[in-house]
C-alpha cells in the first residue's frame, strides 16, 4: 500500500463523487477497497458480471484497475472484464481513454446482441456521448454491426480524427464501395500522427497507429490489392513484414513494389527506412547498395528527407559490407540533409565508431573535425570511453590530453571527469612529463563535474585530500513547474492504490517526458513503497539525467535505495565485506529485483549462475551454514539465499585477487580472464588498469559498482565517497 499522503493525493485528484451505498459485491466498501489494494480479486470472481459496476462505489477508477488485475491474471475470459472497463467509462480524462482502449481490443469478439446492447448504453448518457474515446467506441460498434453509412455521419464535426477513427471511416467506406485508395494508402504508409498534426500524446494514450493499422489490414484481408492497387498492396505488406522483423519476406514484397511503382518510396519516405532495413538484414546488402547509389546519382527527388535516408542507408550497408571508408563518406554526405540533431549525431557516431574499429590512431583527429557539428555530447560518451581505453593501452598520453582539450568545455561531465582524472594520474605517475597542466588541476576539473560521475569525482577528491560531496539541492526549481496534467499523475498513482503496481510502468515510460521531476519523484516513491525498487530506480533515471537538473537528498535515496537493508548488512558482516560494496553490487547486478533472470542464465539479486551458486552452497554447508542445495536445485529467487551465496562468492574472489576492485572485475568478467589481463599490465596502478580492460561491459560494470558503493557509503554509513573507493582499491 502506498503512504497515506499519496492516497489522499489520489482521492483529491480523482474525486468525482461516489455512490452512498456501504456495500460492494456483498461486503463492506472498506473491506472491498482493502482487498483490491492487496490485489485480491476473488470476491470479484464470486460475483456476477452485471454487478461489476458496484466497484465504482469505492471510487470511479476502481473498476478499471480491477479489470486490469483480472486481465493480468488470466481471469478475464468471461463478461466480468469488459463490464469492469465499461463501468470505468464514467471516469474522465485518461482513465476514460484507457478504459475505452481496453474495450476496443475485446469488442471484435462480442456477438451482435452484446455489441448492440453496449452501443445503446453508450448513447444513453448524453453528457459523454461526444467525448473522443466514447466516439471511437460508438464507431467500433457501428462497424461491427455493419452500419457503415452511419460512421461518416458520426464524424462529420470531427476535424482531426485519430488513428482508430480513421480506420473505421476508411474501412466503412470500403465496405460501402466508396473507398478513397489514396487515403487508404496514406493511412497505411504515411508518417503517423506527427505528419497529420494530431496530438501524439492523445494517440499514444488511446491506441497506437500501428495497432489500428494491423487491425485494418486484417479486416481488409485479400481485398487489399483491389482497394489500393498491386504496387501499394506489396508496399503495405512489406511494411508490416519489416515490423515483424521478417526482413527477407519484407524484401520480397518491396522488390515487387520496385518493379511496379518505384516512386512510392519517394512518396512515402518512411518506406525508404523499411527498404534500407530489408536490404541490411534480408541477406541482400549488395543489391541495396546498387539501388541506393543509383537513386543518389540520378533518380531520387532532391528533397532533404529523401536524400538523407538514401545516403544514410548507403552508409549503413557499406559499413555492413566492411567498406568503412566509403561508409564514412556517405554518412558525411547525409549530414548535409539531416533534419534534426539526432539524425546528425547518428551519422557522426557511425563515422567515429568505424574509425575506432578500423583506424583508432586517427579517431582523435576525427573528433577534432566532427565535434563542432555534433549536438548532444552524452550521445558520444561510449565513443570517448572506447577511445580513452585505446589511448591508455597504447600509452598515447599526449593524444589523450589533446582530446581532453577539445571536450573540456562541453556538457558531458562524465567524459570530462574521466579524461581529467586519467590525465591527472598519468601526470602524477610520471607518464606525461610535458603535461599541459599539473596533476592537481586535472583532478580539480574532474572533481567539479557535478553529479556526472561519482566514481571519477571521488577518485579525484582522494588525490586532492578533499571530500567529494554530491551536489544536492534543497529543492530543484523544476519542482515548481509541471508540464503535465494532474489527471495523468492520478491515473498512474491509482495502480498503487488498487493492487496493480506491477502493471504501471509501461503506462508511464512512453509519456515520461511530460512529467515534471516532482511528479516523477512522487511515482518513484510509490514504487519504492511498493518494494518495487527496480522500477523506482528507473523512474529517478528518467528525470535525474535531464539537463541542468540537480538532485536532492530524496532523489539520491530513491536512486540508491537501502533495499533488503538488514538482510544485506547481516550478509555483508558475515562475509566480512563492506555493506556499501554489497549494496552497490546488488544494485548494479539486479536493481534489487529478486526474480530477475539474465539472458546468460544468471538469477536473482546477485545474478549467480547455477554452477557458481552450487559451488558456494557447498562451501557454506561445509562451514556449518545452511544447506541451500539440500533439496536439489537452489532457489536463487529467494533473496536470503541468493544474497548469502553472492556475498560468499564476492568474499571468495576478494581472497584470490589483489583488491576488492579486482574481485569486482572477476565477478563480472571471470577470475581467469582478469588474471590474464592484469598480467599483461602489471605495472599500471589499479585505477589506470581498470581503464585498460578489454570489455566495455566489464569496465563500465566496475565503475557502476564503485560509484554506487560510494553513494551508499555517503548516504547511509556516514562515510566520504573517496574513503569508500580508497577502501575498495586497497
Amino acid at each position: 500500500m502506498i503512504p497515506r499522503l499519496l492516497s489522499i493525493l489520489i482521492v483529491s485528484l480523482l474525486s468525482l463523487g461516489s455512490c452512498g451505498a456501504d456495500t460492494v459485491l456483498g461486503i463492506s466498501r472498506d473491506a472491498a477497497a482493502q482487498k483490491l489494494r492487496n490485489g485480491d480479486i476473488l470476491f470479484i470472481l464470486d460475483s456476477p458480471p452485471d454487478t461489476m459496476g458496484e466497484l465504482a462505489r469505492i471510487h470511479v477508477s476502481a473498476p478499471y484497475y480491477a479489470g486490469l488485475l483480472l486481465k493480468s491474471q488470466g481471469k478475464g475470459t468471461d463478461a466480468r472484464e469488459p463490464a469492469l472497463f465499461e463501468a470505468a467509462l464514467d471516469g474522465k480524462g485518461r482513465l476514460q481513454r484507457e478504459a475505452a482502449r481496453e474495450l476496443l481490443r475485446s469488442l471484435p469478439e462480442w456477438d451482435a446482441v452484446s455489441v448492440r446492447s453496449f452501443l445503446g448504453r453508450l448513447e444513453s448518457k448524453e453528457r459523454r456521448i461526444a467525448q473522443p474515446a466514447i466516439l471511437t467506441l460508438r464507431a467500433a460498434c457501428l462497424y461491427h454491426l455493419g452500419r457503415f453509412t452511419e460512421i461518416e455521419a458520426l464524424y462529420k464535426d470531427t476535424a482531426n480524427p485519430g488513428a482508430w477513427d480513421r480506420a473505421f471511416i476508411l474501412l466503412a467506406a470500403l465496405k460501402s464501395g466508396s473507398i478513397d485508395s489514396e487515403a487508404l494508402s496514406d493511412f497505411f504508409l504515411g508518417q503517423g500522427p506527427e505528419a497529420s498534426g494530431e496530438s501524439v500524446h492523445e494517440e499514444a494514450l488511446f491506441a497506437t497507429q500501428s495497432s489500428a493499422q494491423r487491425w485494418a489490414l486484417e479486416e481488409i484481408g485479400d481485398r487489399l490489392t483491389d482497394a489500393v492497387g498491386s504496387a501499394r498492396a506489396e508496399a503495405v505488406t512489406g511494411h508490416f513484414s519489416i515490423n515483424r522483423l521478417a526482413y527477407g519476406e519484407g524484401l520480397a514484397h518491396f522488390r515487387k513494389t520496385l518493379e511496379l511503382e518505384e516512386g512510392l518510396f519517394f512518396q512515402y519516405p518512411a518506406l525508404l527506412g523499411d527498404l534500407g532495413r530489408a536490404f541490411l538484414y534480408g541477406s541482400a546488402p549488395a543489391d541495396g547498395m546498387n539501388l541506393f547509389l543509383d537513386w543518389n546519382k540520378r533518380k531520387a527527388p532532391d528533397i532533404p528527407e529523401i536524400r538523407y535516408r538514401i545516403l544514410y542507408y548507403a552508409g549503413r550497408i557499406q559499413r555492413q559490407l566492411g567498406h568503412y571508408s566509403q561508409a564514412s563518406d556517405y554518412f558525411a554526405q547525409a549530414l548535409d540533409y539531416a533534419a534534426d540533431p539526432l539524425q546528425a549525431d547518428v551519422c557522426i557516431w557511425y563515422i567515429l565508431s568505424m574509425s575506432l574499429q578500423e583506424q583508432p590512431r586517427e579517431t582523435a583527429s576525427l573528433i577534432s573535425r566532427w565535434l563542432p557539428k555534433w549536438n548532444r555530447d552524452s550521445y558520444f560518451s561510449d565513443i570517448l570511453d572506447r577511445l580513452a581505453r585505446y589511448l591508455v593501452v597504447n600509452r598515447r598520453w599526449n593524444t589523450l590530453a589533446e582530446v581532453f582539450a577539445l571536450i573540456e568545455n562541453r556538457s558531458d561531465g562524465g567524459s570530462i571527469a574521466k579524461y581529467a582524472y586519467i590525465l591527472g594520474r598519468a601526470v602524477s605517475e610520471g607518464l606525461l612529463p610535458a603535461a599541459p597542466k599539473p596533476a592537481e588541476e586535472y583532478f580539480r576539473t574532474a572533481l567539479n563535474q557535478g553529479n556526472a560521475s561519482f566514481y571519477y569525482r571521488a577518485m579525484a577528491a582522494s588525490r586532492l585530500g578533499l571530500n567529494a560531496v554530491p551536489g544536492l539541492s534543497d529543492q530543484s526549481a523544476a519542482d515548481q513547474e509541471s508540464n503535465t496534467t494532474s489527471d495523468d499523475l492520478a491515473f498512474l498513482l491509482g495502480f498503487f492504490e488498487y493492487g496493480a503496481a506491477h502493471l504501471v510502468f509501461p503506462y508511464l515510460q512512453n509519456d515520461a517526458d511530460r512529467f515534471s521531476p516532482k511528479e516523477l519523484r512522487t511515482l518513484a516513491s510509490a514504487f519504492a513503497n511498493a518494494e518495487r525498487w527496480g522500477e523506482s530506480i528507473r523512474v529517478v533515471s528518467l528525470y535525474a539525467d535531464r539537463e541542468n537538473y540537480v538532485m536532492n537528498r530524496r532523489d539520491m535515496e530513491l536512486h540508491y535505495p537501502r533495499a533488503f537493508g538488514d538482510l544485506a548488512e547481516n550478509r555483508a558482516r558475515d562475509a566480512d565485506i563492506p555493506p556499501e560494496l554489497l549494496f552497490g553490487l546488488i544494485r548494479t547486478e539486479s536493481a534489487f529485483v529478486p526474480n530477475i533472470h539474465s539472458s546468460a542464465g544468471a538469477v536473482g539479486l546477485t545474478q549467480l549462475m547455477s554452477a557458481t551458486a552450487k559451488d558456494m552452497a557447498g562451501r557454506i554447508s561445509r562451514q556449518g551454514g545452511p544447506d541451500y542445495a539440500g533439496g536439489g536445485e537452489i532457489n536463487l529467487e529467494d533473496p536470503a539465499a541468493n544474497m548469502h551465496l553472492g556475498a560468499v562468492y564476492l568474499r571468495y574472489l576478494m581472497d584470490r585477487t589483489e583488491s576488492p576492485m579486482l574481485a569486482l572485475l572477476a565477478y563480472n568478467g571471470g577470475i581467469g580472464r582478469i588474471r590474464r589481463w592484469r598480467s599483461a599490465e602489471p605495472k599500471l596502478p589499479g585505477d589506470l588498469f581498470l581503464e585498460t580492460i578489454e570489455y566495455n561491459e566489464t569496465r563500465e560494470y566496475a565503475r557502476k559498482v564503485l560509484a554506487a558503493a560510494a553513494a551508499y557509503g555517503y548516504l547511509y554509513y556516514d562515510m566520504t565517497m573517496e574513503a569508500v573507493l580508497a577502501d575498495i582499491y586497497r
